[in-house]
């Protein structure tokens, strides 16, 4: 470090108090002996010139009066003696002319002042008197103070300050200066340079403080030089070479340091690559040489870190895959350094290639194994569709006869009159009904297990729900003379829910079937509640059906749910059953994300109860006011048939299934008119007047769908409720009717009780089509 001259700041200090104190002084003092004495100047200029006037003005009246013309002329001769008069003028006022003038302009060297009197002979105005008077000398008077001013404050001021720096130098600034001498001593690592220094002042103070640093700073320095030296050993230990290679602003590449394992890597000694590293880049393999130098151009580039495999040739011919890591940081003179180090993995690279052919063998493996899944997965859509299929024609194959069984059973109880009559169409009805229920359990075990029950999500009510279980149960239950009763909680009559109330249905009407079945005399009861307090939006339902009934023992309640179980194997042969029924309401539940259970005694009846959460509106629906309606739905269209006369078209291709459903809607008061396929239904609707439309989907000539699709392009057809009456039970086919432009679907074989409820919606205006709106 070079010593610059310590004499600046004295200079400087010098200089400045020198302007900083003195020009100061000298200015304001100046300037306020000037305005104040040029003040007292003026005051004393006035004064004299107030004093002359009023010794002209007391002495030439009597001469004014006489018109002594040479007396008056001594007396103004004496005045204008004074030096600063320049001119005095006496006039008589009666004539109005000078009576005497003396005038001087060579006094004139300044500003003059003027003063002027009357000329009185005791209250009589005889005469004007002016004088005019300069102020050269007041103000030469003046000047003259001020340099003395200067002259005497300058001095005292000067003295001071020469004083005040003798004392700066000698006690502060000499002191500095060795102090700065001795910091450049250990700034350039001269730790044995020593400070003279006795006082006990502040300076003193400080350079005790720079002794206690040098021998702090010599303390590091040796530690740090013992760790540069533990850190080269350990450079020279570790497994690979360890380097800083530079990249100088000309484009040459050189290490500052690397580590002696080059030799063994490179085959290079450490010292020449300290000049060039050019060796270095002759012993990369020719393949990877201009990528590397590429690397650590892009890396000096963007100061990223570098990273990069290449090869060495080796002695023996052989080649070494070196890993290279490095972190880059720009220099003050513009050059890029690399600290990093270079690893041999020609191990991990021998390790990869045979990885990567075993990688390659799997792929073969997995492209194999895949293409074996693929055929598997097709031969399972196959197998799957080829079931959906099969179950869909079954279903339909089914019910058909079924329907008519149904059908015809229920038209010829409803015409025999022989007791003996009744009770074999009874037994005939009921044997019927277990075979649907059979059917219908093995259908959507089917459709559960396959994973093709679709949840809803519309608003209902509780009340609705219980009601439509209650009247389809309503038959069996009067069958054995048994109540079926309803019980809902006040906060839920009326309260909209969101939910799917069709699965709702189906497993309380389950319940409500086993409870019936198993009940010879009582009650069934239908009930509804919270389960808990509501929190928020959502509200736990407890749907519960409690029967008088056999009831059931305690350790067979516990696989009451699973599939294909009952209570016990008498249970099964008199009662029958698959034991499907309850396996497909805990599944149906679960789906919903509810839960069932059962509460009973053997010989004190049973409570099934089924708890799901559904979503809860702040809106209740209030029944409209009417008079109480018939129990039965049967009763209910047949008095809707007598108050409006109605015409519906049955589109049915099967002469048996046509014969039932004109019976059955015929018992109830409506008049039906039958077409034998789709064209003839879509003819007859464009010529009729038809209130509502019951659609078969397969039929000859135009399937159900395409003609509920001709029929909605018809004027007549916009607003006209089609109904789908089919034998295929599954979700999709009731989807496609509805997408064809039906309003709902009625399954085969029909039930009486549903197609009367069914009908007397649709007929009554409770439900309208919005099919044809579009």
């Amino acid at each position: 470090m070079s010593r610059k001259p310590s004499s600046s700041l004295f200079a400087a200090l010098a200089l400045g108090a020198s302007i900083g104190l003195l020009l100061p002084a000298l200015i304001v003092g100046g300037l306020f002996i000037g305005l104040r004495e040029s003040k007292v100047a003026e005051q004393s200029l006035q004064r004299d010139l107030d004093a002359k006037l009023d010794v002209l003005a007391s002495s030439l009246p009597e001469l004014l009066w006489n018109l002594d013309a040479v007396a008056a002329r001594e007396v103004v001769s004496a005045i204008v003696k004074s030096p600063e008069v320049v001119r005095v003028t006496v006039s008589d006022a009666s004539q109005g002319l000078p009576f005497i003038e003396h005038h001087l302009p060579e006094r004139r060297l300044g500003q003059t002042l003027t003063g002027e009197r009357d000329i009185l002979r005791g209250a009589t105005r005889i005469g004007h008197l002016q004088i005019e008077i300069d102020d050269h000398l007041s103000t030469a008077a003046v000047l003259r103070q001020r340099w003395l001013y200067g002259a005497t404050v300058g001095g005292q001021l000067l003295v001071s300050l020469a004083l005040v720096l003798w004392l700066l130098n000698s006690r502060l600034f000499r002191p500095l200066r060795d102090l700065g001498h001795f910091a450049n001593d250990l700034a350039g690592g001269r730790f044995n340079a020593k400070l003279q220094h006795t006082r006990q002042d502040e300076i003193g103070l400080l350079g005790g403080h720079l002794e206690h640093m040098r021998d702090a700073l010599q303390q590091q320095f040796d530690a740090q030089r013992a760790l540069i030296e533990r850190l080269r050993g350990m450079a020279e230990t570790v497994p690979g070479v360890v380097y800083q290679l530079r990249l100088a602003v000309d484009g040459e590449f050189s290490f500052s340091y690397v580590s002696e394992a080059v030799r063994e890597y490179f085959l290079l000694d450490s010292s020449e690559l300290g000049r060039s590293a050019a060796a270095w880049f002759e012993r990369i393999h020719p393949d990877d040489r201009a990528l590397v130098r590429e690397g650590l151009l892009a890396s000096a580039r963007s100061l990223s870190p570098w990273q990069q495999e290449f090869r060495t040739p080796q002695a023996d011919g052989s080649v070494r895959w070196i890993y290279g890591n490095a972190i880059a940081q720009r220099e003050a003179d513009g050059n890029v350094l690399w600290h990093g180090f270079l690893t041999d993995i020609s191990r991990q690279r021998r390790d990869a290639l045979e990885l990567e052919r075993y990688r390659h063998h799997l792929e073969e493996l997995v492209e194999a194994r895949t293409a074996e899944l693929a055929e598997a997965t097709q031969a399972a859509q196959a197998a799957s569709l080829a079931k959906s299929s099969f179950l869909a024609n079954m279903s339909h194959e089914i019910r058909t006869p079924m329907n008519a069984i149904i059908g015809l059973t229920y038209l010829a109880q409803s015409d025999a009159v022989e007791p003996a009559q009744q009770q074999r169409l009874q037994k005939v009805a009921n044997a019927a009904e277990h075979l649907l229920s059979v059917i219908n359990n093995v259908l959507d075990f089917s459709k559960i297990e396959a994973g093709k029950v679709q949840l809803e999500r519309r608003p209902f009510t509780v009340d609705e729900v219980l009601d439509n279980v209650a009247n389809m149960t309503a038959q069996s239950a009067a069958a054995k003379r048994l109540r079926v009763e309803t019980d809902i909680a006040p906060a839920l009559s009326g309260r909209l829910l969101l939910g799917d109330p069709q699965r709702i249905a189906e497993v309380l009407l389950n319940f409500a079937g086993n409870a019936v079945k198993f009940t010879e005399s009582g009650f069934v009861r239908l009930a509804a509640r919270l389960d808990g307090e509501a929190t928020g939006p959502r509200l736990t339902l407890r749907f519960e059906v409690q029967d008088s009934g056999i009831g059931i023992a305690a350790e067979a309640q516990a696989r009451l749910f699973q599939d294909f179980e009952q209570a016990d194997s008498s249970t099964t042969r008199r009662y029958g059953g698959t034991g499907l029924g309850l396996a497909i309401c805990r599944r149906l539940a679960e789906l919903m994300g509810g839960h069932v259970g059962v509460d009973s005694t053997l010989g004190g009846g049973s409570t099934f109860w089924f708890a799901l959460a559904v979503e809860a509106t702040t809106q209740v629906q209030t029944p409209p006011a009417a008079p109480p309606r018939p129990h039965s739905a049967r009763e209910r269209l047949a008095e809707l048939a007598r108050s409006q006369p109605r015409r519906i078209l049955l589109a049915e291709d099967n002469a048996v299934n046509q014969e039932v459903a004109v019976a059955l809607i015929g018992s109830a008061g409506l008049t039906v008119d039958v077409a034998v396929d789709g064209r003839q239904a879509v003819d007859m609707v464009q010529a009729g007047d038809y209130a509502l439309v019951l659609m078969d989907v397969q039929m000859p000539v135009m399937d159900g769908l395409d003609a509920t699709r001709a029929i909605r392009r018809l004027a007549k057809g916009a607003a006209l409720p089609i109904l789908a009456m089919t034998a295929n039970a599954f979700d999709e086919e009731r989807q496609r009717c509805l997408d064809a432009g039906m309003d709902d679907h009625v399954a085969k074989p029909v039930v009486a009780e549903q197609l009367f409820a069914t009908l007397y919606d649709w007929l009554s205006g409770a439900r309208t089509t919005g099919k044809g709106k579009a």
